[in-house]
C-alpha cells in the first residue's frame, strides 16, 4: 500500500456522542480601562546634573545611569565575540 491508498475506513466519520452539547456560558462585558485621577502631589523627580557642553563626563554617565559590574560588561563582550560577533559593531 502506498501513501496514496485510502480505504473508506481510513475516512470513516467519528461517533456522535449525544450527551456533549456546545457550551453557551454569558460572554464578558467588557469594561475598558480608563485613566485614573492625577495625584494630588507628585515625587520628587531625581536629580539630573546638568551636562557639559562638550559631552558627558565619567561621573555625569556613572550618576546618571548608576555604576554597574565591569566585569559582566567584559563577560558579555568575551561571549559576542565567542559567538563570532563583533560586540562594538552589533547592536
Amino acid at each position: 500500500m502506498t501513501p496514496n491508498d485510502h480505504t473508506p475506513e481510513d475516512h470513516a466519520p467519528l461517533p456522535v456522542n449525544p450527551a456533549l452539547s456546545v457550551r453557551e456560558e454569558p460572554t464578558a462585558v467588557h469594561q475598558p480601562a480608563e485613566q485614573g485621577p492625577m495625584p494630588e502631589v507628585l515625587p520628587d523627580a531625581p536629580p539630573v546634573p546638568t551636562p557639559a557642553l562638550d559631552g558627558l563626563s565619567a561621573q555625569e554617565v556613572t550618576a546618571l545611569i548608576g555604576g554597574g559590574d565591569a566585569s559582566a560588561a567584559e563577560a558579555n563582550m568575551a561571549l559576542e565575540q565567542a559567538e563570532g560577533l563583533d560586540p562594538v559593531t552589533e547592536s
